[in-house]
């Protein structure tokens, strides 16, 4: 009747699936009652079936014309590439996640290959970030390859961890004896200016970098809170000294060890030691160039990296670096 309105239900209501047919939307099913509000798990079930972040990129150079041109790129998923109008002869890939971020369960490729006597820059067009996970680890795979007389600058923007935040991460690089990588990877706990602290998660990072076949440098990162709180594993002489930001630059080429003292020189110029915000330090072997940072934030620490970046390499920083 006009003007009448039926009364509220008195029982639990059935569940009603609020969800779409699989392959249209993508969003996943939620358990509801009549009102549309989650009603809660069935049958042990967890409440939400989360949709999860997959992307891939493979991009391949090739030297042609005297440069180094696209030879090949796919991308799928969250995982995009592209590539900006710069004016050098190193040609820049820049990586984006269209997700926003990574959390438990995401996982996202890259492989870059650089032919016979090309050069690439590679980096991100912002921080990555690894947010909360509700469950499980997000995964990332990087895979690089460098042929005879080929140059690779692997050099992605830090990488921001949130309290919670699960992520393994593993490069693996594979080079010609006489080619040259620039590799770099950098972490920063938390936002300090906006008061966060980063005491639970779990990060692993793998580096295996095999040059003619042989494996040369091999490195293993793991923070777990099942060791205890993030800031006191950080906090010894032997870890991080207490600091929140901290990143490792890879130098690999032939020349590598002819470098340490020039490394040493442009780390005192840039004021990284002894009493200075950030620290930082040098070390040589076997064809390999090893520097590491320290940093309280990733502003300290970013500012670190482009000074020593600046100095160190015969191109320009990417510009997205100073966006």
């Amino acid at each position: 009747m006009r003007g009448s309105t039926a009364p509220l239900p008195t029982e639990p209501s059935p569940q009603i699936s609020a969800s779409h047919p699989a392959g249209q939307t993508g969003v996943p099913s939620i358990p509801c009652d009549v009102t549309g509000r989650p009603s809660g798990p069935r049958d042990g079930q967890p409440l939400l079936h989360l949709q999860r972040a997959v992307g891939k990129v493979d991009v391949a150079f090739a030297r042609k014309n005297g440069g180094s041109v696209l030879r090949q790129l796919r991308q799928q998923g969250a995982a995009k590439c592209k590539f900006p109008r710069i004016w050098s002869a190193q040609p820049e890939a820049v990586l984006l996640n269209t997700a926003g971020g990574v959390t438990g369960g995401d996982r996202f490729s890259q492989t870059c290959a650089v032919d016979a006597g090309a050069s690439l820059t590679v980096t991100t067009q912002t921080a990555e970030r690894i947010y909360r996970s509700v469950s499980g680890e997000g995964h990332i795979s990087n895979t690089l390859s460098v042929a005879a007389g080929g140059r690779l600058d692997w050099l992605p923007q830090e990488t921001i961890v949130f309290d919670g935040g699960r992520l393994r991460r593993r490069l693996d690089v594979s080079m010609a004896e006489d080619a040259t990588l620039w590799a770099l990877e950098a972490y920063v706990l938390g936002r300090k200016a906006m008061g966060e602290k980063v005491r639970a998660g779990f990060v692993s990072d793998q580096w295996r970098i095999r040059r003619g076949g042989r494996l040369v440098f091999a490195e293993a990162m793991r923070l777990s809170d099942a060791d205890g709180a993030f800031d006191t594993a950080l906090s010894g002489h032997a870890t991080a000294y207490g600091a929140d930001a901290f990143a490792t630059l890879i130098l690999c080429a032939p020349d590598a060890e002819d470098r340490l003292l020039t490394a040493r020189r442009v780390l005192n110029e840039c004021g990284l030691g002894g009493d200075a915000e950030a620290m930082a330090g040098a070390s040589a072997w076997d064809g390999i160039l090893c520097l590491r940072f320290l940093a309280p934030t990733g502003r300290v620490l970013r500012n670190a990296l482009i000074s020593a970046l600046s100095a160190l390499r015969e191109e320009p920083i990417p510009r997205v670096w100073r966006l």
